[in-house]
């Protein structure tokens, strides 16, 4: 195969669901930005988050599936094949108005899920660092809902104010969610690590 030569643009407004749900996942997100800057192997991708290449292959064949990266390269190195690949676009927006309220939310949803699973994988059973999770359940009216986003929002601006160099990197997820089941609303479970 001879080399394409493929320039990212520099946004792509992802529309399509199977877009959307292939980009939200955080090892994904990694990956789109390192084929941002130049074409690379899934070896080389997985040298460089130090993982074993089996473990994310699965991930290059989604996002080439639903076309955000394409395969640009081959080169014969005996007895393997290299392929190298590059992200369509530098940067990526979802636009979520397109499908419903519900899918939106289940969205907001999945992304967090996706994060708080990465997390799970990566946490070392010697870290040093703190971990704090809380779960907590109750009954809100409406404009008392309005209230608490505003809150939640002042909350992650002082999160960002932390932000340093010299600093571990931290994620904040915050969400708030219609919960079907009826609990008590004194329902709490604090783990403080």
């Amino acid at each position: 195969m001879t080399n394409k030569d493929l320039t990212p643009k520099q946004l792509l407004e992802l529309k399509r669901n199977s877009q959307i749900k292939a980009y939200v996942h955080p090892t994904r997100i990694t990956i789109l930005r390192m084929l941002a800057t130049k074409k690379r192997t899934v070896s080389s991708v997985a040298k460089e988050l130090n993982v074993h290449p089996a473990n994310i292959t699965h991930h290059f064949k989604l996002l080439e599936r639903v076309g955000l990266i394409k395969l640009v390269e081959k080169r014969d190195i005996g007895k393997n094949i290299e392929k190298y690949y590059r992200s369509v676009a530098r940067s990526f927006v979802v636009n979520a108005d397109r499908s419903g309220r519900s899918s939106k939310q289940a969205l907001e949803l999945s992304i967090l899920r996706n994060h708080l699973s990465t997390a799970i994988g990566t946490v070392k059973t010697d870290d040093k660092h703190k971990v704090v999770a809380v779960i907590r359940i109750a009954r809100i009216t409406p404009r008392d809902i309005k209230v608490l986003h505003s809150k939640i929002m002042k909350l992650i601006q002082e999160f960002a104010r932390f932000d340093s160099a010299s600093g571990k990197s931290y994620t904040l997820n915050i969400s708030a969610y219609p919960n079907e089941t009826d609990y008590v609303s004194r329902e709490k479970i604090i783990i403080d690590h």
